[in-house]
């Protein structure tokens, strides 16, 4: 008997917990709220090792796509601004070898989080899809080399890339003066911004950023947004920093955490869409 009431308590916990957090079929996010706290416009770029020649060769390629109407197409597809007229800037560091380098080894590994819409996986698939993993494969065949998507730990994107376990960091990554300093970066090819996500249920109790002093607010660690609460004399002092976006919207579903600031296109994508 009492084996059978284990059993019975130990199942009936784990169906409070699936619906508490994944309805028993995959994270809902549609309990959710975005609310504007001013978040400037941010502009994505892609990250290389220092004066590595890929930089060049990738912006190129990219310009290329653009003038074949590719990345307006992918920028429908999964309903973000990409920016128009890409104008290539970086040096052409001829003396490089990195591309040499990526060629001999058959790949081009990418650094990449579980993001949506830029990278991401659809439910029950193993390939990687989204505008960021769509252009960079459309990239690989400009190069002519395959691509092969990384899981990295966002705060440890740079320290990847230079010990060489990665080759770029191509993730909607917002380009700050820190990641110009560590690693040489594209021209933008996309902006966004930072918002809060809350519960419906507090959409009025948090709706403007002066009302969130005092609550916890999740930030994937290393982000925009860790540095947009850090920044910020009313969020600063509840950061929670987590290991990934994803984590953040959790915080704010299971109620450890009243807000998580995130970038806007996976908040509209996971939400909105």
């Amino acid at each position: 008997m009492k084996k059978l009431i284990t059993l019975i308590l130990t199942l009936a916990l784990s169906v409070i917990a699936c619906f508490g957090l994944t309805a028993c079929g995959g994270t809902t996010y549609k309990d959710l709220k975005i609310i504007e706290v001013g978040g400037e416009t941010e502009s994505f770029g892609i990250a290389f090792r220092k004066g590595s020649n890929l930089t060049r060769m990738v912006e190129n390629a990219i310009a290329e796509l653009e003038d074949e109407g590719v990345l307006a197409t992918l920028a429908e597809t999964y309903g973000v601004a990409g920016v128009t007229n890409y104008t290539p800037a970086a040096a052409e560091n001829a003396g490089s070898t990195d591309f040499a380098t990526i060629t001999a080894n058959g790949k081009l590994v990418v650094g990449i989080t579980d993001y949506k819409p830029m990278d991401y996986k659809e439910e029950g698939s193993s390939e990687w899809v989204g505008f960021d993993a769509d252009l960079a494969r459309a990239v690989g065949q400009k190069l002519n080399i395959a691509i092969e998507f990384k899981e990295i730990e966002w705060d440890n994107k740079i320290l990847d890339l230079n010990a060489g376990r990665i080759d770029c960091v191509w993730n909607g990554m917002t380009i700050t003066n820190e990641i110009l300093a560590a690693a040489d970066v594209s021209v933008p090819y996309m902006e966004n911004r930072q918002v809060a996500v809350v519960l419906k249920s507090n959409a009025e109790k948090y709706a403007s950023i002066d009302k969130m002093t005092g609550v916890r607010v999740a930030a994937e660690s290393g982000s925009a947004g860790e540095t947009f609460i850090k920044n910020s004399t009313y969020l600063k002092d509840g950061l929670v920093s987590v290991t990934a976006q994803s984590d953040a919207f959790l915080e704010v579903m299971s109620g450890k955490s009243e807000i998580a600031i995130v970038d806007y296109m996976m908040a509209k994508a996971l939400i909105e869409g």
